[in-house]
């Protein structure tokens, strides 16, 4: 602003306007990987890998920085550890990255909407990962305690001892006699007599024993009971006299004469069954039976005793000894309470009596629970302990708290779920469900709530160091039917119970809210139905007005009077049981290669539709097993029955160029060669004698709208159903084949969740309304890899190839961050092992200006001979892209290179590297040493330091070494393509700088190439300052100076011969300048670099030289 009074005013005007430096060596590479890899440190999931991270342009600075957000690169092995060497699943681009960062500081990497390991061959369909916090009930792993007592003497093995029983596990619903009418006894034909079984098909846990008939029975049960001899004579088939006398049995006289073991048997049955005592002969032994109902138990929680007394002398005869016997128990006990079963105990008990140990030692249970999670992809195990009830829970988990240590998600087992006086052996897994307080609360009281009436409520809870309940404390409380009142009547009578850690308040809303405040338990008994008047109703998940963390006290329901109700932060589990772990059902756009390669479903044109290929009206006498995919010729059928005409043969003899098919024609004479012929045209998609590689079924139904239906190859070889997706046989002639790629092997299929319109008709199998896809089943796996130019199918590697390449290139041609030239800074282009992805990379260079170099690769599999080479540079194949079958790009700014490197990746084993491995960082070295525009070739600087060697991959999947000699690099440089080699004292080097340009001019050099797309980035720069600068004079002289400065440097740096500027008014006319225009037009002309040297060396006489 202007002086007023005397002073100085400084003002600074920045007029130092200089070209910044270019940022250097810059790629981009673009990746294919697996999904959630862990990071360097194996602590957690790599960000780059996750799948909503795909396609974003990360900027790394080093290889731990790359490793930490793409994980390790990783190459495939097989199973005797060797590598697959140009594996589709390997994990080239980041590898390249990995070892350019190891001479470079910055590079790019997008990586690609792919998960690799999607691709991992698979015999199965795959389905996807659970829910993160899944809980899985480990079947297979888990130890269930069961333990059977034999009361033999000490003096017999095994005696006074119990054995460890494992357990069938039944973890399926069709493996119980009738899931749907809760009948989970398990079905007769599972086991054999002596088994014991756990049923897991809910949520409460059953034990079950196969007795002597065959019968299940469930452990502690009365049927149970009764399947053991509580009494077992020790004299088989006695001699019974008269007179008759009497023995009796809990007091009852049965009547002993000279009977037969039989009769006394009938007998017992006929006086005792009502009481529950039955009796057998077996093997001519007496054998009485107790299920534990009998009167005069002096132990009622252990069952009734059997009295056996009256005359000693039928005793006698018999083999039994006059006393109290007890029937067989359950003991659910930890491992420190060993039951008292033994002969000199109190209440010894017969075999067959059951301890289910509920802790781990000596054969204890040991529940496996686990739960899924997402972040490392595993199953965490969790401690699943078993207790007989929740207070006991508490206790043994929070001895000091009660409870109000336990954190969300704690488990434990509860054991004799129902709480029945002889236990059963049943479990239930509970989850904590809260931390803090146990909190309920009602729902709004109003004055029509209860009334005016008096109610009784008892009331116990836990409470921390016991392991027990408290002692009920019963409460009347009055009402008057005032809400307000009511609320606080019920709230202050639950207080002043002066339960342990119970109170009880009234909220804002006038709801009673219940606590227990260490989180423990709280039991009530509602005589009158106070509680439930006024909204304390169990809760269940799909009834929104009922009450979390209240539920029916275990053994009691709706029924039960009165209602018994407990509080707890303790909730059933809901869970998995299974013996494998459990998947969910695959995520839409799951991919699968199906690595099966002999199961081919083959269908034939009848002339009106498609037809399984052994129907009436197709080939009824081909082979009933399919298509004979072997690699050998086939001489008989599979069932070694005569061929016949139209069998189809699938030779596998050549695995890279799958398939290739023949059909027999037994018409033809001659030898079996013959008259299997020539192989059919692939390629022939119009014909009666063509093949279509098309998805058209799954299964010989639509499955039901839960399952999709099974079915073998030979079953759809008699079956003409069609999915609705399936080619329209209108649109081809009677005749031709149909290879039903859905159900199919070796490709790759994506899944598609509601992929069926089940609104709508299946037009396949019928005219509108006649095969309605109502009842289908709505998912399917589609074909992803789709087929070949040429419409044959792909099949084994190049399937999941072909996928991968989609990825790449969905990602180069549709990522919009990577067209952004001003914050995406990057100079040349690479996607290391995919030539394929050349063209989209030429395309996106000119998306943005020509900014970049694109360093191309050629296919692993190209073998070095002149012809293969010529064939392939040239593209004789007449290939549609860049891939295996030829080169068919050309851009002044791309740079092919030929062969594949050997090197090692960071697990130190020996892999196969594309080029472009090898030239990415040769170029960053070059570079550093030099300026873009000398060229990356040559002994000083076109050195290899990330390969050992270089060569080809073999039809048999082993690394070549080859050393092109001079006529094969002469091959490749007559087609622009270089040659990476091995130089006698310089080892491996790049010895060619040619671009695919499409014609001769200096850009047919690569540093004549980097050298104009320096120069484009730097006038680029240069020039924006001068953007809304007045076109005069002054502004252009300006401009023409700072780019003449720019090109005179690089005179000096041995980029340029010489240059001319202009930039006056005769390239800024009026008419350019009223367009607010401004022209600097700049003529070079590039340094060109030393390829061919030629060296005359001249034979002269002697001292003619010196007269020279």
């Amino acid at each position: 602003m202007a002086l007023t009074s005397p002073g100085v005013q400084v003002s600074v005007i920045d007029e130092s306007f200089y070209t910044p430096a270019e940022p250097g060596t810059v790629p981009m590479v673009f990746v294919a990987s697996a999904s959630n890899k862990k990071n360097a440190a194996g602590t957690g999931t790599a960000q780059g890998t996750l799948k909503a991270n795909a396609g974003k342009p990360y900027l790394l600075t080093s290889q731990r920085d790359l490793a930490d957000t793409f994980g390790d690169p990783t190459f495939q092995i097989d199973a005797s550890n060797n590598p697959i060497h140009a594996g589709e699943l390997n994990e080239y681009g980041l590898q390249a990255a990995y070892s350019l960062l190891g001479v470079s500081n910055r590079a790019w990497v997008v990586r690609a909407d792919i998960d690799l390991d999607e691709l991992t061959p698979t015999a199965t369909a795959p389905s996807a990962n659970p829910l993160a916090g899944t809980y899985w009930f480990d079947t297979a792993n888990s130890n269930f305690g069961i333990q059977q007592w034999n009361a033999a003497a000490v003096t017999t093995k095994g005696g006074q001892t119990f054995a460890t029983k494992t357990p069938i596990v039944i973890d399926t619903t069709d493996g119980v006699v009738n899931y749907a009418g809760a009948d989970y006894t398990p079905k007769a034909s599972t086991g054999a007599i002596g088994d014991y079984a756990v049923v897991a098909v809910t949520t409460l846990n059953h034990t079950w024993y196969k007795n002597a008939l065959g019968t299940w029975v469930e452990v502690g049960s009365d049927a149970w009971a009764a399947s053991w001899p509580t009494i077992k004579s020790t004299i088989a088939n006695p001699t019974l006299s008269s007179p008759a006398a009497d023995i009796t049995i809990n007091g009852t006289a049965v009547s002993v004469g000279a009977n037969t073991i039989t009769d006394v048997a009938t007998s017992i049955r006929g006086f005792l069954a009502s009481v529950g005592i039955t009796a057998q002969a077996v093997d001519g032994y007496l054998e009485i039976y107790s299920n534990g109902s009998s009167s005069g138990a002096d132990d009622s929680s252990l069952g009734g005793p059997v009295v056996i007394g009256g005359d000693t002398t039928k005793l006698g005869l018999l083999g039994i000894v006059a006393g109290t016997y007890y029937p067989p128990a359950v003991q659910v006990s930890a491992h420190t309470s060993v039951p008292e079963f033994k002969i000199a105990d109190t209440y010894s008990r017969p075999t067959g009596s059951v301890w289910i140990k509920t802790t781990a030692p000596n054969g204890g249970a040991n529940l496996k629970t686990k739960q899924w999670n997402a972040e490392t992809l595993l199953w965490d195990e969790k401690a699943t302990l078993m207790y007989s009830n929740n207070a006991s829970a508490l206790y043994g988990l929070d001895i000091t708290g009660g409870g109000a240590n336990l954190a969300i998600g704690e488990l434990f087992a509860k054991t004799n779920v129902a709480n029945d006086v002889q236990p059963l052996g049943t479990s239930t897994i509970y989850r904590r469900q809260a931390m803090g307080a146990t909190i309920i609360k009602s729902a709004v009281v109003t004055a029509a709530s209860v009334g005016a009436v008096t109610t009784a409520i008892t009331i116990s809870a836990s409470n921390k160091g016991s392991a027990a309940m408290s002692a009920g404390v019963t409460v009347n409380i009055t009402t008057t039917g005032s809400a307000s009142a009511d609320s606080i009547a019920i709230a202050s009578g639950i207080t002043a119970a002066g339960v342990a850690n119970v109170s009880a308040t009234v909220d804002a809303q006038n709801k009673v809210v219940i606590s227990h405040s260490q989180g423990g338990e709280i039991k009530f008994v509602d005589t009158n139905g106070l509680l439930n008047s006024i909204g304390f109703v169990p809760f269940v998940s799909t009834n929104a007005a009922s009450t979390p963390n209240l539920a029916y006290e275990d053994g009691t329901s709706v029924a039960t009077s009165p209602k018994q109700l407990v509080a707890s932060n303790w909730r059933v589990l809901t869970y998995t049981a299974k013996a494998t772990a459990p998947n969910a059902l695959a995520t839409s756009k799951q991919l699968w290669y199906n690595s099966i390669v002999d199961e081919v479903d083959m269908m034939y044109h009848n002339g009106t539709t498609w037809v399984g290929y052994n129907d009436s009206s197709a080939f009824a006498d081909a082979d009933a097993e399919g298509p004979i995919v072997t690699a050998s010729m086939p001489i008989t059928q599979a069932d070694g029955g005569g061929l016949v005409t139209g069998d189809i043969w699938v030779s596998t003899a050549d695995l890279e160029n799958y398939p290739t098919i023949y059909r027999y024609n037994n018409n033809v004479a001659g030898t079996t060669a013959q008259k299997w012929g020539n192989p059919l045209d692939t390629g022939d998609q119009t014909t009666e004698d063509g093949i279509l590689f098309a998805d058209a079924r799954w299964s010989v139904s639509g499955g039901t709208t839960l399952a999709m239906t099974d079915a073998t190859i030979a079953e759809l070889r008699v079956s003409n159903f069609l999915d609705a997706d399936a080619p329209d046989p209108a649109l081809y002639p009677k005749g031709m084949l149909l290879w039903n790629l859905r159900r199919s092997g070796f490709n790759v299929k994506r899944f598609e969740r509601n992929y069926v319109d089940t609104s709508a008709d299946n037009l396949r199998m019928g005219d509108a309304g006649v095969a309605p896809q109502s009842g289908y089943y709505p998912h399917r796996w589609v074909t992803d890899s789709g087929n070949q130019a040429d419409g044959t199918g792909s099949f084994g590697r190049k399937a999941q190839r072909k996928v991968v390449v989609q990825a790449l290139q969905a990602v180069v041609n549709s990522n919009d961050e990577i067209r952004d030239d001003e914050s995406k800074l990057f100079n040349i282009m690479a996607t290391p092992g995919y030539p394929e992805l050349i063209g989209e990379m030429i395309s996106l260079n000119f998306d943005r200006g020509l900014t970049a170099f694109i360093i191309g690769d050629s296919p692993m599999r190209l073998k070095p001979d002149a012809t293969s080479l010529n064939e392939w540079g040239t593209n004789v194949n007449l290939a549609v892209e860049d891939n295996d079958d030829g080169l068919v790009s050309r851009d002044e700014y791309l740079g092919v290179f030929y062969p594949a490197g050997f090197s090692s990746d960071n697990a130190g084993n020996n892999v196969v590297v594309p080029a472009s491995h090898m030239m990415l960082r040769t170029v960053a070295l070059s570079d550093q040493v030099s300026y873009p525009w000398f060229a990356p070739a040559g002994t000083r600087r076109g050195g290899i330091t990330n390969a050992t060697s270089t060569g080809y991959i073999s039809s048999e999947g082993e690394f070549v070494s080859v050393s092109l000699n001079e006529g094969q690099r002469d091959t490749l440089y007559a087609n622009n393509i270089n040659p990476i080699t091995f130089i006698s004292g310089a080892g491996l080097v790049n010895f060619g700088q040619k671009t695919r340009a499409r014609g001769a001019s200096a850009l047919d050099r690569i540093n004549v190439a980097r050298l104009v797309i320096y120069l484009r980035s730097q006038l680029n720069t240069l020039a924006k300052p001068y953007i809304f600068e007045p076109n005069d004079t002054i502004t252009r002289n300006e401009i023409k100076q700072a780019a003449e400065s720019l090109l005179l440097e690089l005179i000096g740096q041995r980029g340029l011969y010489d240059y001319l500027v202009v930039c006056d008014e005769s390239n800024n006319t009026p008419s350019r300048i009223d367009r607010n225009e401004l022209y600097l037009d700049i003529a070079i002309e590039p340094v060109k670099a030393v390829e061919f040297i030629y060296i005359p060396l001249r034979l002269k006489n002697t001292g003619e030289i010196n007269g020279l």
